[in-house]
């Protein structure tokens, strides 16, 4: 084979051909995998380009490979070996650099672009041998020609780094994947300067384009191609569509944007590399090379189009787009959820499609079962599309010739293995749910209980770990998460599950004697509590070996919290729990990390000094409603303290402690620990005299009643805090600042306690869930609806006990922890805020709040859209609410409130409530002023009048007594004579908007909601006469 036959070239002086066809050439081969192969190929193109310049005129004999010159008597290399190694590095590439690097069109950053986007280049751009004689050029030529930033800046484009300067030193920082052996080479040279500290612009987008190319080698070179390399093949060539292409780019996202110098990257990668006929067909549909005959398609994409003619023509043809294939199929998918998978009209249905002539051509069509069938025929899977996709999957399952018929077949069976776990997901979810609303007993206190095993798993072991250190607790939450509620009821319940233990031994005497264990498992919401013969266990206390040849499930299972086997029995142990737990019916994937888990857990006995020790720390703890605190000591003396909520656990850096050295120690110091953070609070009998002047209390279904100073009493407190518990009272008030009451009237739910400071326009509240407090964001925090407001449900707690103890403290003068109560502090605009917190949360009446706030300004945290308002002369105006418009606005409030203005709406345009307008009406009759307001919500379609007299509007029978105003007969009880009401509503509905609902509905008898009920008119036509004609 001659020179000409194996550069694949005809003879000729052109030495840019002779260059290329040398690079494409090279590409193919490997230095490490095929040495004589790129060796013959380097001859060959040394002698043509010799041939080109003139220098000789070769005979062309035949290159063969040479043979090799390993020395086959010793093994060792010969002579010309060595001197081949020590040939100085030729490529076109190093060529090409040293006529551009040492002429004067090195300042032309053009020229630049094009070397290193060249195919020469890019085909040995991460070759070390390259990058060394590169880094050599550039020293031996730096005396005479210096770097220059405009050689610079191309190199860190293609190579991707940038330098990093310190004050003593300079590094580079290399882009995700830009490593490769021989970037020390480009780094020596980047450090000759000038630097290049960030890349922007054009820049930073053919960098890209250096990402993309070594991604697409990546494919290129993988021994198979499968459906995941077309998808990342058609992800990479995508970039560099019409769209994303462009001659300036500015945007940072490296996913929106390529330059047009980009696509000859593209090009060198699909001339240098050999590819799978797919490969081509995606580059020529993705980028439409069909109609690069022209114009700017041409210009940018012309190169590709002619690769791809060359290199695979069969599929240079325009893609069959089976349109009327995609619309059959849209309406089959809606007829077939009309019909059950067995019924005859959907086989009928699906078994037409799939004999159109044109699926069965599509079902051929590489490209179509790639984007279209893979990615929307394949599911989901359902009652409705069963008979469609196993018809589908038979189908790919005989003709295994199709393209993607194996992903086919396996799409189509994720969807139906997807199906199958979502429903008996459903079922057990089911399951699980009919359980929970049983009657909670002894009885369920069993690991084979579905509840109390999840329950058990994630509250007996809470700090086990994986081999791996992952968190047991963490992995059940998302696997096999345990019944909030149920463990809640379970904890309330306060049962206690009693195992009796017999334990044969041998005396001193020889003689056998039993022994028996009475142990006590008490049920807590965080934590199982075990005592042996009555006395808290906090540490193994059985012998695994001993207990686990019992055959009763529940003595061994429930007791494996207080049992230890040696750290070497550990594989062992894994296996007898992971047999045992097995019976339980654990999902697969749960049975495996349990049984890693708990075996390490269990495993934890080990020599120390004269005996046995365990490495697992003692325990104690102690539960007190929804907080439960913990101390664990370890055997270094280190004790540390937790404290574990619904939310998770939190370590208590104040009560841990680091020398603590021996367990009766440890046992003393959690105590005190304990009995601080659950300080109980003074009984009823320590109530102080003169610490409470007051007390109001609101009882459900009977009138109110205030308390003075001689009447209370303990056993009156002792009845009221029973009542409250009962849910017989719903707000107690002392002093008329601290208020304990129930989220609705009579309908119990959650409760708070509150305390106001009138002085300081500032209130705080009992702390529910002060971990949640403590860390989350406030902006993060869940609101809940209380009363006719909301509040953090930090602050809300589910039973009365934390409160009534909080409360029974402060009665009683004992010292309060400032940590248990969150302090709202308002640094602007105090009084409203302070107003509306009392008047909504704390349910003061507008009196007992210093209201209402009659002729002070009208405060708005959220600025209306427009406002409608009537000039004296009878026309109506509007304006936006903006600028000066804000002072109209006020200036038209207090109008109305002193009887001056006679038609005022405002309108919000609010986020998820849409449009909310506020009519406020007035006229005068003689000396006697009178006021409507009225809510209109356009999204609900409902009117809501603030009544005046809340005792007729309630009594009222089927007769309404009606009163004239504004011309119109209106129900009576509609019609305010004074400000005082509304004025207390307008404060609260400013400032609570958007979150106002609660202030319509959650106040029996505050208004009378319409259209309906009012009027015989509908919604829009009762809105029609309440609002302006220009609405």
């Amino acid at each position: 084979m001659n020179l000409w036959e194996i550069l694949g070239l005809e003879p000729t002086r052109d030495l840019g051909a002779i260059r290329k066809a040398y690079a494409a050439k090279a590409a193919q081969y490997s230095p490490e995998d095929d040495p004589e192969g790129f060796l013959q190929i380097r001859r060959a193109y040394e002698e043509a380009c010799a041939w080109a310049r003139g220098q000789e005129q070769p005979d062309q004999p035949p290159l063969e490979p040479q043979q090799s010159s390993v020395n086959q008597g010793t093994g060792g290399f010969s002579l010309a070996e060595e001197e081949e190694q020590a040939r100085p590095f030729a490529h076109p590439a190093l060529d090409q650099f040293r006529e551009l690097y040492g002429s004067k069109q090195r300042v032309n950053r053009k020229l630049w672009d094009q070397y290193f986007t060249s195919i020469e280049f890019l085909s040995v751009y991460r070759d070390p041998r390259f990058t060394a004689a590169l880094r050599q050029t550039v020293e031996e030529m730096k005396k005479e020609w210096p770097p220059i930033s405009v050689f610079q800046i191309p190199l860190a484009v293609a190579y991707r780094y940038r330098a990093v300067e310190y004050k003593d030193r300079t590094e580079f920082k290399l882009a995700a994947g830009a490593g490769f052996d021989g970037i020390e080479d480009i780094l020596k040279i980047a450090a000759m300067g000038p630097l290049v500290r960030k890349l922007q612009g054009n820049d930073k987008a053919l960098s890209a384009a250096y990402r993309d190319y070594e991604a697409l080698c990546g494919l290129a070179r993988q021994e198979k191609w499968d459906l995941d390399a077309a998808r990342q093949m058609h992800k990479y060539v995508s970039l560099y569509s019409m769209v994303y292409l462009k001659e300036r780019c500015v945007n940072s996202d490296l996913f929106t944007e390529r330059n047009i110098v980009s696509l000859r990257v593209l090009e060198a990668f699909f001339s240098l590399y050999t590819l799978p006929e797919e490969a081509y067909e995606i580059l020529w549909n993705t980028l439409e090379l069909n109609s690069a005959v022209m114009g700017r398609a041409q210009i940018l994409y012309g190169k590709l189009r002619q690769i791809a003619q060359e290199k695979a023509p069969q599929v240079c043809v325009p893609r069959e787009q089976f349109v009327e294939l995609r619309s059959a199929f849209i309406e089959l998918s809606g007829q077939l959820y009309h019909f059950d998978a067995d019924m005859p009209q959907n086989r009928e249905l699906t078994d037409a499609f799939l004999a159109r002539w044109d699926f069965q051509r599509a079902a051929r069509t590489r490209m179509f079962v790639r984007d279209e069938i893979l990615h929307h025929w394949c599911g989901p899977y359902d009652p409705h599309t069963a008979y469609f996709l196993r018809q589908m999957m038979a189908l790919y399952q005989r003709e295994t010739s199709f393209p993607y018929a194996r992903e086919v077949v396996e799409t189509i069976q994720d969807s139906i293995d997807q199906w199958e776990k979502e429903e008996a997901r459903k079922r057990e979810q089911e399951n699980l749910g009919n359980l929970a609303r049983e009657e909670i007993t002894l009885d369920c206190c069993n690991p084979r209980h579905p509840l109390f095993l999840r329950y058990f798993l994630r509250n007996s072991f809470y700090h086990a770990e994986t081999s791996d250190g992952k968190s047991l607790a963490g992995l059940l939450d998302q696997q096999f998460p345990q019944d909030a509620g149920w463990v809640r009821r379970l904890a309330e319940k306060k049962l206690s599950l009693p195992v009796v233990l017999h334990q044969k031994n041998i005396a001193e005497d020889g003689q056998e004697q039993v022994e028996t264990l009475e142990f006590e498992i008490r049920f807590h919401q965080f934590y199982l509590e075990y005592r042996c013969d009555g006395q808290p266990v906090c540490n193994p206390v059985l012998p695994f070996w001993g207990l686990c040849q019992l055959e009763d499930e529940l003595r061994f299972l429930m007791l494996l919290p207080v049992m230890g086997a040696y750290q070497e029995d550990l594989e062992q142990v894994k296996e007898i729990l992971k047999e045992r737990l097995a019976r339980l019916n654990l999902p697969e994937e749960v049975l495996t990390v349990v049984s890693d888990a708990l075996a390490r857990e269990i495993a934890c006995m080990a020599p120390m000094g004269d005996g046995v020790g365990s490495l697992r720390p003692a325990f104690f703890a102690r539960e007190e409603e929804d907080i439960a605190c913990f101390c664990e000591w370890y055997g270094n003396g280190r004790l540390l303290t937790f404290r574990r909520t619904a939310e998770g656990e939190q370590i208590l850096h104040t009560s841990c402690y680091e020398d603590i050295r021996s367990l009766q120690e440890a046992a003393r110091r959690a105590k005190k620990i304990l009995d601080e953070i659950f300080l109980p609070a003074p009984g009823l009998r320590n109530i102080k005299p003169g610490l409470c002047g007051s007390i109001h209390a609101d009882y459900n279904g009977q009138p109110s009643r205030d308390y003075p100073p001689e009447e209370i009493t303990q056993p009156l407190l002792e009845q009221l805090f029973h009542d409250f518990e009962q849910q017989r009272v719903h707000r107690l008030v002392f002093d008329g600042r601290l208020v304990l009451l129930w989220d609705f009237e009579g309908q119990g739910g959650t409760c708070a306690l509150l305390r106001f400071y009138d002085g300081d326009q500032r209130w705080e509240a009992l702390l529910a869930n002060r971990d949640m407090y403590c860390s989350v964001d406030s902006t993060m925090v869940p609101q809940s609806t209380f009363r006719l407001g909301h509040l953090p449900v930090y602050l809300l707690h589910r039973g009365p006990g934390k409160p009534l103890r909080a409360l029974t403290a402060i009665l009683s003068g004992a010292p309060e922890r400032s940590e248990q109560w969150s302090t709202k502090v308002y640094l602007y605009s105090a009084k409203p805020y302070y107003y509306m917190v009392k008047r909504t949360i704390g349910c003061f009446t507008p009196e007992e709040s210093r209201g209402p706030m009659l002729r002070a300004r009208y405060f708005m945290p959220k600025t209306p859209r427009r406002f409608f308002y009537q000039k004296p002369d009878g026309e109506l105006c509007t304006l936006p609410v903006e600028g000066a418009a804000r002072m109209t606005l006020q200036s038209q409030l207090a109008g109305f409130e002193a009887g001056n203005q006679d038609y005022l709406v405002i309108r919000w345009q609010l986020e998820e409530e849409g449009v909310v307008h506020l009519v406020l009406l007035h006229e005068k009759a003689g000396t006697e002023h009178r006021y409507q307001a009225i809510v209109i919500q356009d999204n609900c379609q409902s009117i809501d009048y603030l009544v005046a007299d809340r005792w007729e509007y309630i009594n009222t029978d089927k007769k309404v007594v009606k009163a004239e105003f504004q011309g119109r007969k209106i129900p009576r009880y509609l019609i305010h004579y004074d400000m005082k009401i509304i004025r207390d509503f307008l404060d609260l509905f400013f400032i609570s908007i958007p979150k106002f609902d609660p202030l319509l509905r959650n106040q029996f008898g505050a208004f009378a909601s319409g259209p309906d009920y009012l009027t015989h008119l509908g919604f829009a036509e009762h809105r029609r006469k309440l609002l302006p004609p220009v609405y």
